[in-house]
């Protein structure tokens, strides 16, 4: 299949274009620095606006939403993925033969902080209507005005990915690593993660299925935020050395703290239901790999 991707020269995108070059797709990376993208070899690589002819489209691209989120800071955030996927659906309806497929990022934001509830796709947006909610409502309605044109939408609302090397655990580590383990908020607080090669396969696996509509991408069981901080500890040779408490985070980070606190019980419902099979659907598998 011929898969044009955007965002694959960032942390889910180089590991998913990776993946997908390996089992035999044809691959071409839209970026903003071509020059700057080093990606496997046979991966095309075309500036941003110049999608080609082809079987299916990956949207990733984004403002990264680490870092204090100001004025300015959450229009970039909104815009960029408004704008960008706005552009990506035009530029696909001037194709003279529409893709098939459009997968589009999303995120767990769009449930908001929902403590004792079970969420999967079925469930309705965050009835607090918050800023990560509003951003993945309107990135959502951008991608499926891609319907009208016959195209497959899925929308990938994406927990937090566990990798060394980056996203949300690759991000905690050096904190941990330099002073010490702490509980983030409530201790029984549920958060929705998935292991990065899991997302990688999952998000494969929408595509090459008839999966349309929202998919969670996200481990079939919540971790609590006492579970991750007390396993992390163990593993990097740490203790626990309390908690901090949710009004003191968001003190300091303000806004983007409800992306660490939110309490998301999110289930991948339609991803079991299609039978998907998970290479890390526990918590303590997912370590073991990490740090074996």
């Amino acid at each position: 299949m011929r898969v044009a991707i955007t965002g694959g020269t960032g942390f889910i995108g180089r590991a998913l274009v990776a993946h997908l070059a390996a089992i035999g797709h044809e691959c071409t990376v839209l970026t903003r620095h071509p020059q700057r993208a080093c990606l496997p070899p046979g991966v095309a690589v075309r500036p941003v606006g110049a999608l080609p002819e082809c079987d299916a489209v990956i949207h990733l691209a984004g403002e990264s939403v680490v870092g204090w989120w100001t004025p300015w800071k959450r229009r970039a955030i909104l815009r960029s993925r408004i704008d960008g996927t706005r552009r990506l659906v035009e530029a696909m309806r001037a194709l003279h033969t529409p893709p098939r497929v459009l997968l589009s990022a999303s995120a767990v934001g769009y449930y908001g902080h929902r403590p004792g509830e079970f969420l999967d796709e079925n469930s309705p947006p965050d009835p607090r209507a918050r800023f990560r909610a509003q951003v993945c409502l309107a990135w959502e309605g951008e991608a499926l005005k891609a319907e009208a044109m016959g195209v497959r939408v899925g929308l990938l609302r994406i927990g937090d990915v566990m990798a060394l090397g980056g996203g949300f655990l690759g991000g905690l580590l050096p904190v941990y690593r330099a002073g010490g383990c702490y509980i983030l908020g409530e201790p029984d607080s549920a958060l929705p993660w998935i292991a990065l090669d899991d997302a990688v396969r999952l998000i494969a696996f929408a595509l090459e299925s008839e999966l349309g509509g929202p998919l969670n991408i996200v481990a079939p069981h919540a971790i609590s935020q006492r579970t991750l901080a007390t396993t992390l500890a163990r593993r990097l040779g740490r203790c626990v050395r309390g908690r901090i408490p949710a009004g003191l985070l968001r003190c300091g980070l303000g806004e983007f703290s409800s992306a660490l606190l939110d309490d998301q019980r999110v289930v991948p419902q339609r991803a079991l239901d299609a039978g998907f099979h998970y290479t890390h659907p526990a918590w303590r598998s997912c370590l073991d790999a990490l740090f074996a």
